[in-house]
């Protein structure tokens, strides 16, 4: 016996009974969710899809117009690197940021690449040391170094004549092959969580996806692009692809510092610019770094690429 419409005890034996009403709305409740979740599944591939085209129609035509889109999106990730911290979007350390950012950028279009990496550093040095009285001053300092690392190194990669397309779509190859192969994986596989306090969701087994599928689609990328994948090659993507991913967790760890879950909702169903591109700006600075150590400031892809 049960009593009807409800859950409650039996009157025999004092257990609780589902009725068929609790177990349709049980029901509804799962399907409900799992609605929801293929919606917003379905809502980050379009975007992420739409972004994909726009920036690999970008870095074809490359000039202006790659560096007027990369500019933006350097640009934005500081302006929510100050939401982030705190700070008050119009305050002096943001408007500092922006005016260091934009000079630098200008400069490295117009030739003055030395002035072009120097410039960041003095607007960081000037939240750091003189607008001390301002507690997240000193966080745009270093939000003006992160954006103007991500900015300053994709658009020199780029302006290689030879090799610089090459360069960047390998990198968009290797850092979204990776970001999708390790969600993926880690939903299939499951196991042990990488860093749990940092990111719940992320495991051990994705990340070894995505070290292995991203870093083999970034080679397939190479070789059609003519580009024979070496084992230096391999190696230097792999390392990459690990970099990349350490940047998301170091963005997340960020994120979670000042209780944040996203740095913004500009991309539906992703969040913001900078949970886009978090992985992708490590990668690039540090093929940029390697570049510039085998090549001159005109050909760093080069020197990336062919060493």
């Amino acid at each position: 016996m049960e009593i009807l419409g409800g859950t409650g005890p039996s009157l025999l034996t004092g257990d609780i009974v589902l009725t068929d009403d609790n177990k349709s709305v049980s029901d509804t409740n799962e399907k409900s969710k799992n609605n929801t979740l293929w919606s917003d599944l379905a809502l980050r591939a379009v975007s992420g899809v739409v972004l994909a085209i726009a920036a690999s129609a970008v870095t074809w035509w490359g000039g202006v117009a790659f560096a007027v889109f990369f500019g933006i999106v350097t640009l934005l990730i500081f302006k929510e690197w100050v939401a982030i911290v705190g700070e008050q979007p119009y305050g002096i350390p943001a408007l500092l940021g922006f005016g260091a950012l934009l000079t630098s950028l200008i400069g490295l279009l117009i030739g003055a690449w030395q002035a072009a990496l120097v410039v960041p550093f003095f607007g960081a040095g000037f939240l750091f040391l003189v607008r001390c009285s301002y507690p997240s001053a000193r966080w745009c300092g270093f939000g003006v170094l992160y954006a103007a690392s991500f900015g300053l190194a994709i658009l020199i990669l780029r302006s290689d004549p030879v090799y610089g397309f090459a360069a960047i779509v390998i990198l968009f190859a290797l850092v979204w092959g990776t970001d999708i192969a390790a969600y993926f994986t880690g939903k299939s596989l499951g196991g042990p969580k990488l860093w749990p306090r940092v990111s719940p969701k992320k495991t051990w087994s994705g990340s070894v996806g995505g070290l292995v599928l991203g870093t083999g689609l970034a080679l397939l990328v190479a070789k059609v692009l003519g580009i024979d994948p070496t084992v230096k090659l391999t190696l230097m993507l792999g390392g990459l692809s690990i970099l990349s991913q350490a940047g998301d967790l170091a963005e997340s760890h960020m994120k979670r510092l000042f209780n944040v879950k996203d740095s913004s909702n500009l991309i539906p169903g992703h969040g913001g610019v900078m949970d886009r591109v978090d992985g992708l700006l490590v990668a690039v600075v540090f093929a940029a770094l390697f570049g510039s150590i085998f090549g001159d400031i005109g050909s760093v892809a080069t020197g990336f690429l062919i060493w």
